[in-house]
């Protein structure tokens, strides 16, 4: 691996945490770390927790994950980290609560405005598709609301926030 590339992720990594290695760079969806690095001259803009795992382990066989034992998604440990099919990813990811069924999510993961993360109401979801149905485009909503443009248009057709 290059040198270079283990020094800047060794710079993103607090081991002062109890058990995880957190990854305190920026993160992709869901928590996940974001890291860049150069593989055999390519460019990967892959996760932190595969970095780690190549790092201390070599290089993740083709088309497996890399699951965490410790339902972390910051978490770089590589004690922590281990490989599987899609199929044991998602077998884990409903062993540990994580799963969607039925549309709705289990009680470890919230939808609307009880989600941490929400910047939404009912209230804020209604004004906005009136906003849509009176011709504003998806680039004004999203400033309006302060969201992203994708998210206006997810919001605005009801492919999120469905029950509203």
């Amino acid at each position: 691996m290059d040198e270079r590339a283990v020094a800047r992720f060794w710079a993103k990594v607090d081991k002062d945490s109890a058990d995880c290695w957190i990854w305190t760079g920026s993160k992709r969806n869901k928590g996940y770390g974001a890291f860049v690095w150069y593989d055999g001259g390519d460019v990967v803009q892959g996760r932190a927790h595969r970095f780690s795992y190549e790092l201390h382990y070599g290089k993740i066989p083709d088309g497996l994950c890399v699951l965490h034992k410790c339902d972390n998604p910051s978490c770089v440990n590589p004690e922590h980290l281990f490989i599987g099919t899609k199929a044991d990813n998602n077998r884990d990811m409903h062993n540990k609560g994580r799963a969607v069924r039925g549309g709705t999510y289990s009680r470890k993961y919230q939808r609307g405005e009880s989600h941490h993360n929400s910047k939404l109401t009912s209230a804020i979801v209604a004004d906005l598709r009136k906003d849509r149905a009176g011709g504003m485009s998806f680039g004004r909503m999203a400033k309006k609301y302060s969201i992203s443009i994708g998210h206006a248009y997810r919001v605005a057709t009801g492919q999120a926030w469905r029950s509203e």
